[in-house]
């Protein structure tokens, strides 16, 4: 039988902000005029996750990514194309997370993200200011699906595994969880996640 739910774990991308993916390569590729695929080649995903999971600095990343494509970008001009991903908070889940809090549920989040990422969306949506355990890659030098992460995130919260629901829009992200013995639920719109969080007894 299942312990009562104390913990809910969100993640931030595509639960509580937008990423869009077209944006941003569009506004890269404009900008270094490269062919937008060049983004998928693994020398530049290296140099992101890299940043993503706390090896480099954003200075670095930056530093890193005009020699990759052998174009200079102002600090400030690449940190904002870096950004353009990030269009606007996604719909119903502050609603959510405010009705979890009135009912004392510990509210955590866990990310794949770098600073930048993180400390835009915490200035962009409100409600990720009341949540106060931060889990994040750039923090932790890990990274979802790795079951490691889940556990670390787990034992911070001083929490047993099936005392946690974690909350995020990939699947391999949802296995990953639940190989760490962490109850989870695959986010697609707040109106499907409140269905969902009923069959863990909680009513939102």
């Amino acid at each position: 039988m299942k312990k009562t739910i104390r913990h809910v774990i969100f993640d931030l991308g595509q639960v509580f902000i937008t990423v869009d993916l077209n944006i941003f390569a569009k506004n890269f590729s404009e900008e270094f005029s490269v062919d937008p695929a060049e983004l998928m080649h693994d020398d530049f995903n290296g140099v992101h996750k890299d940043f993503m999971v706390g090896r480099i600095a954003g200075e670095d990343f930056h530093r890193l990514t005009c020699e990759r494509f052998n174009h200079f970008v102002p600090f400030d001009k690449f940190r904002q194309i870096w950004e353009s991903m990030l269009v606007a908070e996604v719909a119903g889940t502050a609603a959510i997370v405010e009705k979890l809090e009135e009912q004392e549920y510990s509210l955590a989040l866990l990310s794949n993200t770098d600073p930048w990422h993180y400390e835009y969306s915490f200035n962009h949506i409100p409600i990720l200011k009341r949540i106060d355990k931060n889990f994040l890659s750039y923090d932790l030098k890990m990274k979802k699906p790795d079951v490691e992460i889940f556990q670390t995130t787990a034992r911070k919260l001083k929490a047993n595994p099936d005392e946690c629901l974690f909350i995020d829009d990939l699947q391999p992200n949802i296995d990953g969880a639940k190989k760490a013995n962490l109850n989870a639920i695959q986010f697609i719109n707040a109106e499907q996640l409140r269905r969902d969080l009923k069959q863990f007894g909680i009513d939102v």
